[in-house]
């Protein structure tokens, strides 16, 4: 109940700043293509030619390109501007909830002043996995309107917040510094430990004032903590080609056995830009000792990528599952097993996700020639499938005697 109390009042403060966030452009994961083309054709046949040209690499191994923003800051989610919200509202709030009001009733009986100031924090990561990575969060204020100045703040205090699932409990202050030049503070933290309720969607929540104001405001900036950890990564690697395709294997101590979705980016030194990215999903055990990660030949060969390449950005989410890795892995295989699961064990009340200890390895490979690297598309069994199907489809829609019978 605590945790459902505490969403309401996310879900009415989202609706009365809505108007005030500065929106920027989103920043896609689309996938590059050599030609830079797009299909407009909307018909079976374009359907195919859409497939067969995103099916040429596994789903596994893709083109990284500058624009896909998300995959090339694993550890960060992007912040926008908001407004500030009084404290005055926020004690409001907090009353009308526990009065059990709805959302809605809430949200009619609960206004914010048409200008505020506006806040951004500029956060080095909002994943914090492990007890010795650290969140390090600079907030500015800026003036209301289109001038944007900046404006000078006094803290009154910081302090975090934890998960709705272990009731949102305080776990004390935050420390921070000002600097007395520029018009903005910094927020440092690390987890103390390996304990529970250090898990979860976190929060930094500061109360302030704003110069040229006696009200008192509250900024706030969500991240997720993974204080006890799946496993690491132990910088150690070798590489190796296989079937044209580049493998790097990446040397891991895993502790626990578990679901887990691992990622890494791979870069060309002399270029200086993204080449691939690569997102397993697999089942990790305590005595597995490396993960492989395979870059496909053919975008090698197609993107004219060749030199010395770097991995880095190496990341691993695990599930926190109450059931065996294998159910997640084939939900529809063993849909009966799960099924029963859920009918007789109540739902866990625990975060979602434990990530791998966050180490900023990396790792350079010996140079290649392009023509060390396969041009062979990717098959597979399933491809094979969704092609014949598409094939089929684009096949029965261009056939005479369909558009004749549309017309009877």
């Amino acid at each position: 109940m605590i945790g459902m109390k505490k969403n309401t009042l996310r879900f009415v403060l989202a609706g009365l700043a809505l108007a005030c966030i500065i929106s920027n452009p989103a920043r896609g994961q689309v996938q590059r293509t050599p030609e830079q083309s797009t299909n407009d054709d909307a018909s079976g046949r374009g359907g195919l030619t859409v497939f067969e040209d995103f099916a040429k690499y596994p789903p596994e191994s893709r083109p990284l390109n500058t624009w896909n923003w998300d995959l090339l800051h694993p550890w960060l989610t992007e912040n926008t501007p908001v407004s500030l919200i009084p404290a005055e509202t926020l004690r409001q709030l907090q009353s009308l909830r526990n009065s059990s009001l709805s959302e809605e009733e809430i949200s009619q009986q609960v206004s914010l002043p048409s200008s505020l100031p506006r806040y951004e924090f500029d956060v080095n990561k909002t994943i914090v996995a492990g007890t010795q990575d650290e969140l390090s969060a600079q907030l500015t204020v800026t003036s209301p309107g289109e001038s944007n100045a900046p404006l000078r703040i006094h803290v009154i205090k910081a302090e975090l917040i934890g998960d709705d699932y272990f009731g949102s409990p305080s776990l004390g202050s935050v420390p921070f510094s000002c600097d007395a030049v520029n018009p903005a503070c910094t927020f440092q933290w690390k987890a103390p430990s390996p304990d529970k309720r250090y898990w979860g969607a976190l929060e930094l929540e500061v109360t302030l004032t704003v110069e040229g104001s006696e009200d008192e405001f509250v900024a706030r900036q969500s991240f997720y903590s993974s204080p006890m950890v799946a496993g690491r990564f132990t910088n150690t690697f070798s590489e190796r080609l296989d079937n044209g395709s580049l493998v790097i294997d990446a040397g891991v101590n895993v502790q626990r056995r578990m679901v887990c979705f691992v990622s890494a980016n791979l870069y060309s030194v002399d270029k200086g830009t993204p080449a691939q990215f690569v997102q397993r999903r697999l089942i990790v055990d305590p005595s597995m000792k490396t993960i492989s990660f395979t870059f496909f030949g053919k975008i090698f060969r197609d993107y004219g990528e060749e030199g010395v390449f770097r991995l880095q950005d190496l990341k691993a989410q695990c599930e926190n599952l109450p059931y065996p890795p294998e159910w997640f892995m084939d939900s529809l295989a063993h849909r009966t097993e799960l099924q029963a699961f859920r009918n007789t064990h109540p739902a866990t009340m625990e975060p979602t996700r434990i990530y791998f200890d966050y180490d900023a390895h990396s790792y350079v490979t010996r140079r290649y020639a392009s023509n060390d690297f396969s041009d062979e598309e990717w098959q597979s069994p399933a491809k094979t499938r969704k092609l014949e199907a598409l094939q089929k489809v684009a096949a029965d829609l261009n056939d005479p005697a369909l558009e004749a019978r549309k017309r009877q």
